[in-house]
């Protein structure tokens, strides 16, 4: 026993370790690097060098439950609503009824050009409906060359919010498939309250943890993330125990946290970052342990036409019509339709159908799995090129947060904010002691480029600089900021001043 937990150590470390190695690439290739973790579980698998035999679904399937709460969460406190605010209905739109167009349209497809049944052909056009979010968001993790906000912005949202409808749909799927009846009410009833419970859910629990998190003073910093991750898989159990959506559940609960002060934020997001890559490394390698590379080449033909035509034309008629009329233009629509990355939700979808199904899945899980591999090799790789080609990338200077935890020092009776010099600032070419800054008033940091200055009363500050001020009080934090802003600003200031002298 003693050996085989020593051999088991032994080989997950070592791919642990190559894991990790292979991540300083990530943001270089985006999604390929998932792929990778992908291949070597294969190579490890029973038709490859290490002759692991794994064929077991289920457990799969409990297992990739857990790391997609975790990743889906990790992309919920990583999405500001601020971002997404102008473009939310946008992205509601695109996570829903894009999830239901994409459906229809390739299980259709699929249904002529495969001898499977209309209900296994939707059950496939389900799975293959959301785009993934760990794939999305290794894509936009490259802090040097960025999309544009607008188009990053609604794709990660998209991302992170469109699991939830698949999943609904692949379970309702079968359940056709499993009973072969079906009510509509029933139907009706469930595609109301099922994504309704998982907000509620998400929205109360979000609620409850901000209030403890920040009143509960833990001894040890270390178990605030245990305290997040209690109820973080609160909210699955809870929202499924009530038949309503856990993975929305979930992804509510992370983006209410990253929109309120919470107490060791900055942690908790450093913590659940490192979860995630965990969390994908593991789930990737896992779902390569289940493929069969012989089967894969048996349906190598019908796969690949099924994923050219999903990439090709079902995701861009279900972008351009859930984006019709807004304020995308053509590039636009083009670039967020090829950047619909398929990655581990749809293999894990396609594990709930072998669950079961048996064997009878086993066709759906080989084309879901070869439809992801092509989707990574030619979407994956070629992202930032046709980004680029579109002309909506641009080099972005890297921009690490400040060493502290904000949430933390607001609690102190000092004022402290993070200021952003802009165009026309009045700060802009003028020193500190320029500023008029109130009494006690510091800046402690000056994050410039990519790097941190400690100023002295002769430092001038340029644009774009982000400063962080603290005052003695809090009700001097609003007359340091102003000290920073406009000119116009600063001379309304000084002549009301001046009048209201006057006038005692």
């Amino acid at each position: 026993m003693e050996t085989v937990i020593n051999n088991f150590l032994l080989i997950g470390s070592i791919i642990l370790l190559v894991s990790v190695l292979l991540s300083k690439s990530s943001s270089r290739f985006g999604l390929p690097i998932l792929i990778i973790f992908m291949l070597i579980g294969m190579i490890s698998g029973s038709e490859g060098l290490g002759g692991i035999h794994f064929e077991n679904y289920e457990l799969t399937h409990s297992l990739s439950l857990i790391a997609l709460c975790l990743i889906i969460f990790s992309g919920g406190i990583e999405t500001n609503i601020k971002d997404i605010k102008e473009n939310l209905g946008r992205g509601i739109l695109l996570s829903s009824l894009g999830v239901l167009l994409t459906t229809s349209i390739v299980g259709f497809f699929v249904h002529k050009i495969l001898n499977i049944s209309l209900l296994e052909s939707f059950l496939l056009g389900a799975t293959l409906s959301a785009t993934d979010a760990a794939a999305v968001f290794s894509a936009f993790k490259d802090k040097k060359s960025q999309v544009i906000a607008r188009d990053k912005n609604l794709l990660k949202f998209e991302s992170g919010s469109n699991d939830p409808m698949a999943y609904f749909l692949v379970t309702v799927i079968l359940g056709f498939i499993e009973r072969d009846s079906y009510q509509l009410s029933e139907i009706t009833i469930s595609f109301i309250l099922n994504p309704v419970i998982g907000l509620f859910v998400g929205w109360i629990l979000a609620k409850a943890f901000i209030s403890l998190n920040n009143i509960i003073n833990l001894e040890f910093v270390g178990l605030y993330p245990a305290l997040t991750l209690s109820f973080l898989f609160l909210n699955y159990s809870i929202a499924s125990e009530f038949w309503g959506n856990g993975f929305l559940a979930v992804y509510v609960f992370g983006l209410l946290i990253n929109s309120q002060k919470v107490l060791h934020k900055t942690f908790l997001y450093s913590f659940y970052d490192g979860i995630s890559w965990l969390s994908q490394i593991g789930l990737f390698v896992m779902l390569g342990l289940l493929v069969f590379p012989s089967r894969l080449i048996n349906i190598a033909p019908e796969g690949f036409i099924i994923a050219l035509f999903l990439v090709l034309v079902a995701r861009p008629i279900a972008v351009f019509l859930c984006l019709m009329f807004s304020k995308f233009d053509f590039r636009d629509k083009a670039f967020i339709s090829w950047a619909g990355l398929k990655g581990a939700t749809p293999i894990v979808f396609a594990s709930l159908a072998a669950v079961k199904m048996g064997n009878q899945a086993h066709i759906i899980f080989d084309i879901v799995f070869f439809v992801v591999l092509v989707s990574a090799l030619i979407q994956g790789v070629t992202l930032k090129f046709v980004a680029k080609r579109f002309g909506l990338l641009y080099e972005a200077i890297e921009d690490p947060s400040f060493p502290v935890d904000i949430e933390v020092l607001e609690k102190t009776k000092n004022g402290i904010k993070e200021v952003t010099i802009c165009r026309n600032d009045f700060a802009i070419d003028k020193r500190v002691v320029d500023l008029n800054l109130p009494s006690g008033c510091l800046v402690l940091f000056i994050k410039r480029e990519g790097s941190f200055v400690i100023p002295d009363g002769s430092t001038k500050f340029l644009k774009n600089d982000k400063i962080l001020v603290v005052t003695k009080t809090k009700d001097d934090i609003d007359i340091a900021k102003n000290c920073f802003k406009e000119q116009t600003v600063r001379t309304n200031l000084f002549f009301n001043v001046e009048g209201n002298n006057e006038t005692h």
